[in-house]
């Protein structure tokens, strides 16, 4: 998410642009939603709409501009609980390849083998 804002960003460095436009631009290139970007840079007050054009669709162009605020990047730590979106990431499953590489330790295995090898004798039938 942080390349396509600044994507978004970078668009309106030469003055006041639709989001319309700005959206066929990031068609293909990001997987973001640009009204969801929209919407972040706004609540971030980064930019802010300067205008609204009712078009000959019927739809209005709302054109937005950079305030001057800067964007600040923040660092994201390597081993973060949160994905850049905000979302927790999950812990404990199959998935979390940092933990345990192992369903049951050495110990667990050995004292399971000698259990099944103790209480259950394998008898085995072959044709001759």
């Amino acid at each position: 998410m942080l390349h396509a804002k600044l994507y978004y960003l970078k668009q309106l460095e030469n003055g006041p642009l639709s989001h319309r436009t700005i959206t066929k631009r990031m068609t293909g290139k990001y997987r973001d939603s640009a009204a969801g970007i929209k919407d972040a840079l706004i609540a971030d007050g980064i930019i802010v709409c300067v205008k609204k054009v009712l078009q000959s669709n019927g739809k209005y162009a709302y054109h937005h501009k950079l305030t001057g605020k800067s964007f600040v990047v923040q660092q994201q730590q390597e081993n973060s609980d949160q994905w850049d979106d905000g979302l927790v990431k999950s812990t404990g499953n199959a998935f979390d390849w940092r933990g345990a590489s192992s369903a049951y330790s050495k110990k667990e295995i050995t004292h399971l083998q000698q259990k099944y090898h103790n209480n259950y004798p394998i008898t085995i039938y072959s044709r001759a």
